[in-house]
């Protein structure tokens, strides 16, 4: 007669007992798992290590043609350097004339990729792409999302002098001055600031009705500084004795005159 077990422990050693394969099979299968697991990470590691050695090929190669095409062969693998790597593609393709694939590059980066770094500069892309073909509406358009959707890049804040060109160039100067005075105010010490002076130096020469203000300070009369330095200084305390009247000044203004004598004895009767 087999003894019943009695103990905990006891009990444990008899299910372990009657189970042991299930729990061989356990042991595998989280073996297995990890193992999986593991490969899996060092796939990704292997393939991004891939990617990245690729991407800096590509970046070496001078040709734009032929960088292009790498650009082009690397980006479906790039996994999170896909926006990266489309801002690239769009790069290069304008500097290798191929605008319609910048174009396609730069809105694939808004489309899928609109809350990464590169979204701003695409929308740039964009803008300059419409500027150069000539659609005059959709680059101001671009220009003005831009500056308005990311107000603080570096990119933006440069953006008002593109958006006086382009204003000058659909013919509404007071649009133009207005853009040049705001880059002036947003980004004073850039070069684009600079060359927002120059332009609106320009205007000034070529419009001067354009700037009433400058009239306005044209017909006020010079000021002579010389002049205000070379009067004296009178303190308040000076003046205020020097304009407060005497005694003697008192009785001076009510003594009669030598007229108004003549007249009294004329009325008086002898």
């Amino acid at each position: 007669m087999t003894d019943e077990p009695t103990t905990d422990w006891q009990k444990a050693l008899a299910h372990l007992e009657e189970n042991y394969k299930l729990y061989i099979a356990g042991v595998a299968f989280i073996l297995v798992c990890v193992a999986i697991g593991a490969l899996i990470r060092i796939s990704m590691v292997m393939k991004e290590h891939d990617v990245m050695t690729r991407y800096a090929e590509a970046a070496l190669v001078e040709d734009p043609a032929e960088r292009l095409e790498k650009y082009q062969a690397l980006v479906n693998d790039a996994g999170r350097w896909t926006p990266e790597v489309l801002y690239r593609l769009g790069e290069t393709a304008i500097e290798a004339g191929r605008h319609e694939t910048a174009k396609e590059a730069f809105e694939r980066i808004i489309a899928s990729h609109g809350a990464s770094e590169y979204a701003v500069n695409a929308t740039d892309g964009l803008a300059f792409l419409a500027w150069n073909a000539g659609d005059l509406d959709e680059a101001l358009a671009g220009f003005e999302r831009l500056t308005a959707q990311w107000p603080n890049e570096f990119v933006a804040r440069r953006k008002y002098y593109d958006i006086g060109q382009v204003q000058e160039e659909r013919g509404d100067l007071e649009a133009a001055i207005a853009a040049y005075r705001r880059q002036g105010e947003v980004f004073p010490e850039s070069s684009a600031a600079q060359r927002a002076d120059q332009a609106l130096e320009r205007l000034r020469n070529d419009h001067p009705d354009l700037f009433p203000e400058d009239a306005d300070q044209e017909g006020m009369e010079p000021v002579d500084t010389e002049a205000i330095a070379q009067t004296p200084y009178v303190s308040t305390d000076a003046a205020a004795a020097f304009d407060a009247p005497t005694e003697e000044t008192d009785s001076a203004a009510d003594a009669p005159t030598e007229e108004e004598d003549a007249a009294v004895e004329d009325v008086v009767p002898e």
